[in-house]
């Protein structure tokens, strides 16, 4: 991993989540078609790093999300499945993460996965964390996925988050006492955008592609 992101990455995790922030400052997010084989990206991280595993049409999710749990568990860092609560509590997962039109349609769905799991979910708009802001706060996410704030090979041609939402987020998160996590196109250059924000964490996919081991 590029060792100019991962220390502005730090950075903004100290400045902005504090010393007992429960998102690391890295979140890597799997998946089918950029990611393939997550493993020697997982193998890369730094320790002060988490795993969302997505890869929703592998024919042998469970088998890979057992072999990536696995690998996790040996790094000591935290594995969250998204999207399917069975399979997380199979896996014997950290926690959960959900998409924001769950967060939209089943805003309950936090109250009813394990009280320890740890929680995010992704956020497009500003609607999302005013939902959220509803819910009981024992019943609120963890960390929100804030994208897309950058251009993306992921979602060619969306539709960048605007400045002005990504503050008002990231506002509204740090009043719920949720972590505001950057996704979306987050690269050594791009991330120097960020140096100003509210952001706690940054997440993606491409930061990992060109891995080298780096520790604390």
């Amino acid at each position: 991993m590029d060792k100019v992101l991962l220390k502005l990455a730090r950075r903004l995790n100290l400045r902005n989540g504090g010393p007992n922030c429960p998102i690391p400052p890295i979140v890597l997010m799997t998946d089918d078609q950029r990611l393939p084989d997550p493993q020697p990206a997982i193998r890369a991280l730094p320790r002060d790093s988490m795993v969302i595993f997505r890869h929703y049409d592998h024919p042998m999710r469970a088998k890979l999300g057992a072999k990536l749990r696995t690998l996790c568990r040996a790094k000591g860092i935290p594995f969250l499945v998204a999207n399917d609560v069975g399979l997380a509590l199979r896996l014997d997962a950290d926690g959960m993460h959900f998409p924001e039109y769950r967060a939209l349609t089943d805003p309950g769905i936090y109250q009813r996965i394990p009280e320890h799991f740890m929680r995010t979910s992704a956020c497009h708009t500003p609607k999302t964390v005013q939902r959220l802001g509803i819910l009981p706060k024992i019943a609120r996410p963890d960390g929100l996925l804030i994208s897309p704030i950058c251009p993306t090979q992921s979602h060619p041609g969306a539709n960048l988050m605007s400045r002005a939402d990504i503050r008002q987020i990231s506002r509204m998160c740090h009043m719920l006492g949720i972590t505001p996590i950057g996704l979306g196109g987050i690269t050594a250059q791009t991330i120097g955008n960020l140096r100003t924000s509210a952001l706690a964490s940054i997440a993606g996919i491409g930061f990992s592609v060109a891995t080298t081991p780096s520790t604390r």
